[in-house]
């Protein structure tokens, strides 16, 4: 599940960094698990799949979300500016 760290705005690799990318992926997963538990409590394929994610991927997110967390307002800001630049080269080129 690990993504490449971003890359700079010449190139075309992703824009996230390992732990955003990490926690997004987490969030729609856990998401899409969740839905359906609702949608059929009692299937069992369901139940395999939230047991692999809890065994293998959720740790990992949990960890790369307390280092977003521990991010300053100082690093926030910096990190959008950084993804607004990149973006905005990314769409001139």
């Amino acid at each position: 599940m690990a993504a490449a760290p971003f890359t700079g705005p010449a190139r075309s690799g992703p824009l996230a960094d390992e732990d955003e990318t990490r926690v997004a992926s987490a969030r729609i997963t856990a998401t899409r698990l969740g839905t359906a538990l609702v949608r059929d409590p009692l299937d069992r394929t369901v139940h395999e799949q939230m047991r692999q994610f809890l065994d293998n991927d959720s740790e990992p997110a949990l960890q790369s979300w307390e280092a977003l967390k521990a991010r300053t307002p100082e690093q926030l800001k910096s990190r959008i500016a950084e993804l607004l630049t990149a973006q905005a080269q990314r769409s001139v080129s």
